[in-house]
């Protein structure tokens, strides 16, 4: 027996605030008597059909003898998606970023059918290497704007801001509001460092470099940063936006893959975890709570990935404690491995670690936070082999979310590399011919391809996690980027949406509702951060509390909406929602009751 309710719940909050504050509660319930284990054999997600949605974007690449991984080794990094309401129709829209086709946006009109509107919305874009992708309302209009990252290897750089005109179209304004950065940039993020209420800027850029540069290099790099080679982080001014960089004590060099920020050692403060490749460590950037940054990674962690990729930050062991998932590119795969990886090298990873950057393994990285230990800073435990998620190939974007609705977050990775650019036998053979440079390049156009699937775990609730592409429907063969999560249908779950190289983009309809209950949040915060980032949420049922924390950027080059899903099992009622908000202000429902 199936019952449907649905109820809204609009609150001014506990204590007085200059700016009126308030969420919105949307919930719809679905009631189920069937069990975890009976469920497991439903599927979960089904693909969409592109004629159906009328999504069709394809980051598609054209290599020849002069553009091709010899010539630009970072060729098949991928693209990003972003989800949010650009219109305010209630409905979550996407936006594609392509490298060598325009990207695209695609307006959501309901029942999982989109129309796109890219021309007549004008974010098109131009021949820029377009990356990652971010939505936020940048300039408080209540509308969200589009921050586009550019990469690549030719001009023109520099990155562009898409503000939105109210009336689902764009006008390009990077350079008016000083966020044009010529950095090579993955990907960026938008965050209130300074708790000043509005919403300042991360860019996180990867100068292009030797990758068999020597550790002497990167030390002297990291001591001696030019502006275009450092991440950047820009002051929201309310005009325009100031480059605090330097003022905040962080100027860097790292080849930066993902900048994803979180309250890290739970001060109400928001800190930046920087995933970088190859040597450079990583850096961890806890706020200090006077405009600057401490970098605190090698105390903090006992490792990190060695090729770090996309990372995530949220509570995946429900102890209100913000936990860090970070890829690397290491096959579970004996075969692929043997093919395609190299084994740990003692010397390499030795030299590394005397160069006085930290311990770098080839594998992801989930670190467990124990809570804060000393000076008010958390040590972190990487639990990746005891979850059995170590190895999961060429990963680029994880993303901790709760794809059954059943209270624990789960796991989807992003992976593949459009070719096998590590191949041993193909390489190694090409070594004894005797060629001329561009004959080399040429043969880059051969270099082997074998298509995979991307990895999605179920969460135990025990530190472990099972494997499920098969068992939930969740399978696609191909070579995927950036990824995010959103309710595209409003029904209570979460579809995954994902940016594939040399193929449709694919989304995923999720089918959990229909098993268990869930709990959105939406947030109307004060005039300079409407969406409400930053805030935390905290949700109570069945003997669980759950925990959030708003930021858009997450994984590899994408960003989610500004809302916050929970799945709550068979509970019929939230024992106890709070709300933090980033001013210090609480809000707390006690037995919240449903009406039909």
């Amino acid at each position: 027996m199936l019952c449907f309710c649905i109820f809204i719940v609009q609150i001014k909050p506990i204590l007085s605030m200059k700016n009126i504050l308030f969420f919105v509660l949307f919930s719809t319930l679905l009631l189920s008597c069937s069990t975890k284990d009976e469920k497991s054999s439903v599927k979960l997600f089904k693909q969409l059909d592109s004629e159906k949605s009328t999504i069709d974007f394809s980051n598609a690449l054209v290599e020849n003898d002069s553009l091709n991984y010899m010539a630009y080794a970072y060729i098949y990094m991928g693209g990003g998606v972003s989800a949010g309401d650009i219109n305010n129709d209630g409905l979550i829209d996407l936006y594609f970023t392509g490298n060598m086709v325009e990207n695209k946006l695609y307006l959501n009109k309901g029942n999982l059918q989109f129309e796109d509107i890219t021309a007549v919305a004008g974010v098109a874009g131009d021949e820029r290497w377009f990356t990652g992708v971010t939505m936020a309302d940048v300039n408080n209009d209540g509308f969200l704007d589009i921050y586009c990252s550019v990469a690549g290897k030719f001009a023109p750089k520099g990155n562009l801001l898409f503000i939105n005109n109210g009336d689902a179209t764009f006008s390009e304004k990077a350079e008016t509001y000083g966020v044009s950065d010529i950095g090579n940039t993955i990907q960026s993020t938008f965050f209130d460092y300074d708790l000043d209420g509005d919403l300042d800027l991360y860019v996180a850029n990867y100068p292009p470099t030797n990758f068999n540069a020597p550790n002497n290099f990167y030390s002297y790099k990291m001591r001696n940063p030019r502006d275009y080679e450092t991440d950047k982080l820009f002051r929201n001014d309310g005009e325009t936006f100031t480059d605090v960089t330097a003022d905040a004590e962080i100027r860097s060099f790292g080849l930066t893959n993902s900048a994803t920020v979180g309250d890290i050692n739970g001060d109400g403060w928001p800190d930046i975890y920087i995933s970088n490749d190859f040597n450079v460590p990583d850096y961890m950037l806890i706020n200090d709570r006077d405009g600057t940054f401490s970098e605190h990674s090698k105390e903090l962690t006992k490792q990190t990935a060695l090729y770090g990729m996309g990372v995530d930050i949220a509570d995946f062991n429900n102890d209100q404690l913000l936990d860090i998932i970070q890829m690397d590119m290491t096959p579970g795969n004996n075969r692929r491995s043997k093919a395609n990886m190299a084994g740990m090298n003692p010397d390499l990873f030795w030299g590394t670690v005397n160069a006085g950057f930290h311990y770098q393994y080839m594998q992801n990285q989930l670190q467990l936070n124990n809570g804060n230990i000393h000076d008010s800073l958390p040590a972190f435990s990487n639990v990746a082999r005891i979850a059995g998620l170590a190895t999961t190939d060429w990963s680029w974007g994880p993303l901790f979310v709760d794809l059954d609705n059943d209270g624990w977050k789960d796991i989807f990775i992003s992976n593949g590399t459009r070719r096998e650019i590590n191949n041993k036998d193909y390489f190694n053979n090409l070594k004894k011919e005797k060629i001329t440079r561009d004959q080399f390049l040429e043969k880059s156009l051969a270099i082997p391809e074998e298509k995979i699937d991307n990895f999605v775990f179920r969460n135990n609730g025990d530190l472990t996690f099972d494997k499920m592409n098969e068992e939930w429907g969740l399978e696609f063969m191909g070579w995927s980027n950036g990824c995010v999560y959103a309710d595209l249908d409003n029904d209570g779950d979460l579809e995954i949406v994902i940016n594939n190289i040399d193929d449709k983009a694919a989304i995923f309809e999720n089918f959990s509702s229909e098993h268990n209950n869930f709990i959105s949040l939406n947030f109307d915060g004060p005039e300079k951060n409407r969406s409400g980032l930053g805030v935390k949420a905290y949700i109570t049922s069945n003997e669980i509390t759950q925990f959030q924390e708003m930021t858009l950027t997450r994984g590899f080059q994408s960003s989610v909406a500004p809302q916050l899903h929970f799945g709550i099992g068979s509970a019929n009622q939230a024992d106890q929602i709070k709300i933090a908000w980033p001013d210090g202000k609480i809000e707390i429902l006690n037995n919240v009751d449903y009406y039909i």
